[in-house]
């Protein structure tokens, strides 16, 4: 068990997540990050520690998660096809596909939390659904997508994740 891998992946996985965040300057002090923002942090950190990691991003469906239907079908033009950012890490002539979306605290809404992970194996993923994977530097994929809707479910979303103007301010000094 690699206790300092663990360590490092917690620590990233207890970012509030909060979709389409916008942060101005990215490290460990964020109050909240989206999924691109937190592999990034998650890949800075276990790099400067020696670890080898690459760039994986996948594509899943928000249908696969327990969102309402409400917030599900503002996305009639975008579908709800969405790409994903996670990230490889090297460990013991292993590839392990190390995902720290979904803070422990989701788990009451349903999604699919890595608790306790061993460091050994993937974590959980992004949904329990299909996802499809791919590597960036070698593939492009495009979905539809119209900012006005996206940016339209993200509030939504982040306000049924329970964010408000105050969550940071009151939660993350």
């Amino acid at each position: 068990m690699d206790n300092k891998l663990i360590t490092l992946f917690n620590k990233i996985q207890a970012v509030p997540y909060k979709c389409r965040a916008e942060i101005s300057k990215l490290d460990l002090n964020v109050p909240y990050a989206n999924c691109s923002q937190k592999r990034e942090l998650l890949k800075r950190t276990l790099d400067v520690e020696g670890y080898k990691t690459r760039y994986l991003d996948g594509i899943f469906n928000w249908k696969d998660l327990p969102i309402p239907p409400n917030i599900l079908r503002i996305l009639k033009k975008s579908r709800t096809l969405q790409k994903h950012h996670l990230l490889e890490v090297f460990i013991d002539g292993a590839i392990l596909k190390v995902d720290p979306t979904w803070n422990l605290e989701l788990e009451c809404k349903g999604f699919p939390v890595t608790k306790n992970w061993d460091g050994k194996s993937d974590t959980k993923q992004i949904t329990n659904g299909k996802i499809i994977y791919y590597n960036p530097k070698i593939q492009t994929l495009k979905l539809p997508y119209f900012p006005d809707e996206r940016e339209r479910f993200a509030q939504e979303l982040n306000k049924w994740l329970g964010w408000n103007d105050n969550y940071a301010k009151n939660n993350f000094k």
